[in-house]
């Protein structure tokens, strides 16, 4: 668990549609880009996989203001 005193960790939470957009994503330019430009800041890298969470709990969690 990260903690406030625990400054050196950040946690990126991305959705995407469906595999096909994901891999989509990871191999566009701009993301690639990204890594690149980034490399030397990343000292661990978790994926963490959220297919775990069904579609009601899903909409619970993100649900989207009108």
């Amino acid at each position: 668990m990260v903690t406030i005193e625990d400054n050196t960790q950040i946690r990126i939470l991305e959705i995407y549609k469906n595999q096909d957009a994901y891999s989509k994503h990871i191999s566009s330019e701009h993301f690639k880009k990204y890594k690149e430009s980034t490399l030397h800041m990343v000292k661990n890298l978790k994926l963490t996989d959220t297919y775990q969470l069904c579609r009601e709990n899903f909409n619970k969690i993100f649900k989207k203001s009108k």
